[in-house]
């Protein structure tokens, strides 16, 4: 395995990891990519990082890489900007492509892709400043508010009465010029990691907070996490096939996550899709690759030999 990995290694090149940025969720990217950074590295790989908050342009050409490996979470990274440019320059990468990446990024677009293609999903609102008033009459609580372009559960809110509703909508959409207003289904919150074209174990989330917020996906001692999930045979198997159909769907490669809910009477719902999933220590995508027997760096070193390998096929 060891000189396995080294005979790559020489073979791929210089890598570049992308982190940093300048979205809301740079904090941790600089986690992801530093993370992915250490374990590529101590495997013997030519890295470096390469955080495309200023002056990236410029760094990309000095740096010279000759693969990418995108650790950027939010705008600049999950909406196929960061893509674009590579894919300007000529620079293979690992994880999904421009297109794909925004059909997952962007929440009511993967949402209306999965409407039409009968995937389970909350019932859903694109909220703006000329209906909010409509919709909050017709629209009764519970509900949930979230960004179309944010990650993170970044100023993502639960609403129970009709007053935090406007409360909230005024200062959301004074912020972002568009909301999606989502059905709040109560139940079992799952997430399924796909890597490669493989559905890995299943995981349940335990918040110990209202939901499973940014708190409580970042911080140490908020959440619980039961990996392998304990659900029935049945039902591990239905949302496994429903997360690879959701990558595949939007045309996602090499690795994803997808978010869900079960409800009481065991009918499981899509609530979002992540292009690149975190890769701190209390991230869902290396906790499920572990449970599969991946540890991190195999994880790591496990997507950048699924990227080359596609790459490779083109010529």
């Amino acid at each position: 395995m060891k000189q396995s990995t080294e005979v790559f290694a020489s073979e791929i090149g210089k890598i570049g990891i992308f982190l940093g940025g300048r979205s809301q969720e740079r904090a941790v990217s600089l986690r992801s990519g530093n993370a992915i950074y250490r374990a590529l590295a101590n495997a013997g790989f030519h890295v470096s990082k390469i955080d495309t908050s200023n002056g990236f342009l410029k760094t990309l050409k000095s740096k010279d890489i000759d693969f990418g490996f995108p650790a950027l979470h939010g705008t600049g990274g999950e909406d196929g900007a960061l893509q674009r440019i590579l894919d300007r320059h000529r620079i293979p990468y690992v994880g999904s492509g421009v297109r794909a990446s925004w059909n997952a990024f962007n929440k009511w677009n993967a949402k209306k892709r999965f409407v039409r293609l009968g995937i389970p999903t909350p019932e859903f609102r694109l909220v703006t400043r000329r209906n909010f008033k409509r919709l909050l009459q017709t629209c009764p609580p519970p509900y949930v508010l979230k960004p179309l372009t944010q990650g993170s559960s970044i100023d993502v809110v639960m609403i129970h009465t009709a007053r935090e509703g406007q409360a909230h909508l005024r200062k959301l959409l004074h912020k972002y010029s568009k909301v999606l207003m989502e059905q709040k289904i109560v139940g079992r919150e799952l997430t399924v990691a796909i890597l490669g074209k493989r559905a890995l174990p299943v995981i349940e989330i335990k918040s110990k907070r209202q939901f499973y917020d940014y708190r409580a996906k970042y911080e140490k001692g908020f959440t619980d996490y039961l990996v392998p999930a304990p659900l029935p045979p049945a039902l591990t198997k239905q949302v496994k096939w429903i997360a690879l159909r959701v990558h595949r769907c939007l045309g996602l490669r090499d690795f994803s996550r997808v978010d869900m809910i079960v409800d009481p009477s065991g009918r499981p719902y899509v609530l979002e899709v992540n292009s690149i999933p975190g890769f701190t220590e209390t991230s869902l995508l290396p906790k499920a690759a572990d449970s599969a027997g991946l540890n991190f760096t195999d994880l790591c070193v496990y997507l950048l030999k699924t990227a080359y390998e596609r790459t490779q096929k083109k010529f």
